[in-house]
């Protein structure tokens, strides 16, 4: 039988990743005033200098499950998290597709990256306009939060990125499928512009190179 803490990662991965809602209502465009075009504008800019991030991370449904651990992103296409144990789990992003592994089980499954919600994270170009549509903008003191949805795609869930202003940077993004299901990541300790190893981002399937998948947490 599986486990408790591996029931709620399985359940996360499904949420955010593996989620297939039912037909989701149109997408509706947040009403843009001048401010929100210039923060729009910033996140933009904000994305085309950000080449690499590391963090650590912290994980958390709405049902109240918590999963820790290290992520590694590398723009364009490329991201890791590897789950801190007792979590067998690792996901890898290697530009095509996105691999979710479990250790312990030694089962892997795999599905194209486009269509995951933070694909839209690991663009070459962040755009917030054309095939995204901004569906809402919030501030509160010292953050800005902007919620995204695929505007032809919008089964695939929303998006909202979190970010801080003193310095400007993101710090957590949620993902809301159609039946309010969310999962939230907040970065902790986050570094920009390391360089990452190139063998963070791949995947050797044990089952065929007969050695267990690397950690890097």
């Amino acid at each position: 039988m599986l486990g408790i803490a591996r029931c709620a990662l399985l359940a996360v991965f499904a949420l955010a990743f593996f989620s297939t809602p039912a037909l989701a209502a149109k997408a509706k465009p947040w009403p843009l005033t001048p401010q929100d075009k210039i923060d729009l504008a910033r996140i933009e800019t904000y994305f085309d200098g950000l080449k690499t991030l590391t963090a650590k991370f912290l994980q958390i449904t709405d049902t109240g499950a918590i999963a820790r651990g290290a992520v590694f992103i590398q723009r364009p296409g490329k991201m890791r998290f590897d789950y801190a144990p007792p979590s067998p789990v690792v996901m890898v992003a290697d530009g095509s597709f996105l691999t979710y592994h479990d250790r312990e089980l030694n089962e892997t499954t795999a599905l194209p990256l486009s269509s995951t919600p933070v694909a839209f994270l690991l663009r070459d170009k962040v755009r917030l306009s054309q095939d995204i549509t901004v569906t809402r903008i919030d501030r509160g003191p010292g953050v800005l939060r902007v919620s995204v949805r695929e505007t032809d795609d919008t089964e695939q869930g929303e998006l909202t990125l979190q970010f801080s202003e003193a310095p400007f940077r993101l710090e957590q993004w949620s993902v809301l499928d159609s039946q309010n299901r969310s999962t939230r990541v907040t970065l902790i300790d986050a570094r920009t512009g390391d360089p990452i190893d190139a063998k963070v981002f791949e995947f050797r399937d044990p089952k065929f190179f007969n050695r267990p998948v690397e950690r890097y947490n």
